[in-house]
């Protein structure tokens, strides 16, 4: 049997464990003990397990299987603090976490094939050397005949060669090399027809700039509107000889596509050719007619995306065929290398990512594939026939599939994080910016006014969360290589990693309960349970739907809104019976509390109460608050303090009331929409840095 184990070959009959830089061979218990890992991906396997199935029951040593697992390691050069391949659970046992394919036995037996040819070409050799003895007739013959097998065998070895190249799974490309390396964050970079040019956006000071740069001299000019710091220039697309551009400009009063013509470095004058609604940051794109244009645009701020299709013509536009709209709708597309047919990415009621294929020209949708995952923006490969796209969260590689959703490659894999790939014109190479992020979480105590540091790895550090049972503060961090909770103390000196899900999770909102036996975190479409003493989680037997507004009633319920037809619905779920049952009709998010004063009740009228007694608030810079920001309450209440965060210009302001029809202050800038709030302090986040570079493949096929 012959496995793929991430960048390498393990193959069990011959014992060896092969990637590009060289052949290993291992000792047998090191084959079984891999062979039995990769069968039993991702499960925690005690040492118990191990010595029954790998040593078959043999007496060892606890220290004879750690010896194993170590030369195991050294061998996939992995590193027990930050594993890749084998995670230990203290007094559990040990993880196989790296991602493993079984290599098809028909290739397994293409390749002995091939080795036997080769063996049966060195053998021929040799009895032709040796039989000098013969006639000179007999030796012509012989010599003959033995050329005619020589040659019948390169073409044989040749044939099986070729087909086991083109038909072998394919090593990740893992060199790249950089094509920016401006101080801001460059993103969406699209390369011209003749491969001459890159067009990218960066975002800097506050300020999304739109930049065309030369690949041969580095020279780059600013696709300009304007230099006030409110207009925002973004998503260019090039037509079909790169002798055009079209792209979006807003402002905040304010949503227009434009036309430029280009010539080596200069652009013509501005064309306008399509206003869209206020707030909508949409996309745009030619197709293969450079007269035809797919674009999407919403309603407004935080409404979701429509596809539309326009004749630049007549200016005549239409609504194409697509996927029903949840959440953000469908805001992602990309043109097929050769045909008029769009492949969009769209999430469904489930908050699955679903992959569809869409003919322009006769408006037939179909769904090629959906995944429960964390993922984005699906691209065509250059053939057309798979989709690339970033790998699930942390998103450190860029991944492809078949168009049935089958068949996962690994395109490039790396340690920093992918955003959205395209397509290189050189028909094999792929476009990504590679992205440095590092948020820490912060302390500010409201008496004091002083602020210090609680979590401030080299990473992501979020979603910190006050305990209400002691000082203990909980946070996600992504300083291990996946997301994992973490606990610290107010002083942020003594923290601990309190899980190894070692896996591709990603949560968007984290909560204790009242008595601190538990943390609940939200998914992109679940709820997880989880034990604040093992670490260990569990998600709630609940649909997987879109979740917003989650709270602790008490702590064995917890209170969540869903969406129905008639709006966003409050519902209840006991976490010892796993009962579900609806609240009242008339609220539409309900902020529950340990303290019965700072419940939060939202009705579906749009009125806020406050406390047990419903009371109802008139203060009008509460009223207009946000009360929502994505699935989780904006505006909370400690006491008598209320805060909340409004966003401008990329960045969030966090508001503080201290008492009702008094007028609210600012008080912290953060980088986060996620803020926790007690009695005395506000935890909150901010980016000591954030960079991202635009990448290139570089592919040698």
């Amino acid at each position: 049997m012959r496995w793929q184990i991430e960048r390498f070959i393990f193959c069990e009959r011959q014992q060896t464990l092969t990637n590009i830089e060289s052949v290993k061979q291992l000792e047998p218990i090191a084959v079984e003990l891999l062979a039995y890992f990769c069968r039993h991906t991702d499960q925690i396997i005690s040492r118990e397990q191990l010595i029954e199935h790998v040593w078959l029951g043999r007496v060892v040593t606890d220290n004879a299987v750690s010896k194993v697992i170590t030369k195991l390691r050294k061998m996939l050069n992995d590193d027990a603090k930050k594993p890749k391949f084998i995670a230990t659970f203290p007094k559990k046992g040990y993880k196989f976490i790296a991602k493993v394919g079984q290599i098809a036995e028909e290739q397994e037996q293409e390749q002995e094939q091939e080795q036997e040819q080769e063996q049966e070409q060195e053998q021929s050799n040799k009895k032709q050397h040796t039989e000098t003895n013969f006639s000179a007739n007999q030796a012509t013959k012989n010599n003959f005949s033995a050329h005619y097998l020589i040659l019948i065998t390169v073409i044989i070895i040749v044939a099986l060669a070729s087909y086991w190249q083109i038909n072998r799974i394919q090593p990740p490309i893992t060199q790249v090399k950089a094509l920016t390396r401006d101080s801001g964050r460059e993103s969406r970079p699209q390369i011209s027809p003749n491969n001459k040019y890159l067009a990218y956006i960066e975002v800097q000071n506050k300020k999304m700039r739109q930049w065309i740069k030369s690949l041969a001299d580095e020279t780059r000019i600013e696709v300009s509107h304007g230099e006030e710091s409110n207009v925002w220039v973004d998503s260019v697309s090039w037509n079909s000889d790169g002798s055009k551009i079209i792209y979006l400009v807003t402002t905040p009063d304010s949503c227009r596509y434009f036309i430029r013509e280009f010539n080596q470095m200069t652009l013509s004058e501005p064309k306008l050719i399509h206003n869209c609604p206020i707030g909508s940051y949409g996309k745009i794109a030619y197709t293969h007619d450079d007269n035809r244009v797919v674009y999407t645009e919403n309603s407004g701020r935080n409404t979701p995306f429509t596809l539309f299709e326009m004749n630049l013509v007549t200016r005549e536009k239409r609504k194409v065929n697509q996927p029903e709209v949840f959440l953000g709708g469908n805001s992602q597309f990309d043109l097929h290398p050769t045909e008029n047919t769009l492949l969009i990415s769209s999430p469904d009621k489930q908050q699955w990512e679903g992959f569809y294929s869409l003919n322009l020209d006769t408006d037939e949708l179909v769904l090629l594939f959906k995944q429960d995952a964390y993922i984005c923006c699906g691209r065509w490969s250059h053939s057309g026939k798979r989709v690339v796209l970033m790998g699930e969260h942390p998103a450190t590689e860029l991944v492809s599939y078949d168009l049935q959703g089958s068949d996962r490659r690994i395109v490039y894999s790396g340690s920093e994080q992918v955003n959205v790939p395209e397509r290189h014109n050189n028909g094999k190479d792929y476009l990504f910016p590679l992205v440095k992020l590092n948020q820490n979480a912060n302390l500010f105590n409201l008496t004091t006014q002083l602020k210090h540091n609680i979590a401030y790895s080299s990473v992501d550090d979020n979603l910190a969360v006050f305990s209400h049972h002691n000082n203990q503060i909980a946070y996600v961090s992504l300083s291990s290589g996946h997301e994992e909770i973490w606990l610290t103390d107010n002083s942020g000196k003594q923290r601990r990693k309190l899980t190894y899900f070692n896996d591709s999770r990603h949560y968007i909102d984290l909560l204790w309960s009242y008595s601190g036996k538990y943390l609940l975190a939200l998914s992109l479409n679940e709820i997880h349970l989880i034990d604040s003493q093992t670490g260990i989680s569990e998600p709630l037997k609940i649909p997987q739907v879109e979740i917003r507004a989650v709270s602790w009633k008490d702590n064995q319920t917890i209170s969540y809104s869903t969406k129905t037809e008639s709006g966003w619905r409050v519902n209840s779920y006991n976490i010892n019976t796993h009962l579900m049952t609806s609240e009242n009709a008339s609220w539409s998010y309900i902020r529950y509390a340990n303290a019965p004063d700072d419940i939060l009740w939202l009705a579906q009228n749009g009125e806020l109460f406050t406390g047990i007694e419903k009371v109802l608030i008139t203060d009008k810079e509460l009223l207009n608050t946000s009360l929502l920001t994505g699935r989780q309450f904006n505006l909370k209440k400690s006491g008598t303090n209320w805060a909340w965060q409004t966003r401008d210009k990329g960045k969030y302001q966090l508001m503080l009331k201290q008492q009702l029809n008094k007028p609210a202050k600012a008080l912290l800038t953060t980088d986060s929409y996620h803020f926790d709030l007690s009695v005395n302090a506000v935890l909150y986040h901010s980016q000591k840095s954030l960079n991202a570079d635009i990448y290139q493949t570089v592919s040698d096929r």
